[in-house]
């Protein structure tokens, strides 16, 4: 009724070791995959949370709060500078300047 492959001792242990094989390569491969997720996200919360070396989000974000608030109040003094107040702005300095160096208008007519 069937045939059967009568298989010698030697081949069916040479395909039992090769299905083990790739046993083992598809367990690695799931656990090399998944570790590098897992590393992935391990990174994440250290970059999030920060470490000795490098500050956290939080830590970022409120540093850079601080240095915009900076940046801010610098602005604010070269704006004052800008324009003319009660004679202490640097365009005020300009004004005096402009005014004492000035030459008066030549007439079309020569003095007698």
């Amino acid at each position: 009724m069937y045939n059967y492959i009568i298989m010698s001792a030697t081949l069916q242990t040479i395909i039992l070791i090769g299905a083990a094989a790739s046993a083992i390569a598809a367990i690695g491969f799931i656990f090399n995959k998944a570790f590098k997720l897992f590393g992935t996200w391990f990174e994440f919360i250290n970059d999030w949370y920060g470490t000795e070396d490098k500050p956290g989000v939080n830590e970022r974000l409120n540093h850079g709060a601080e240095r915009f608030e900076y940046i801010e109040g610098e602005l604010k003094i070269i704006k004052e500078e800008l324009f003319n107040n009660s004679g202490s702005s640097l365009r005020d300095a300009i004004d005096r300047i402009e005014a004492a160096v000035a030459k008066p208008k030549r007439s079309s007519s020569p003095k007698k």
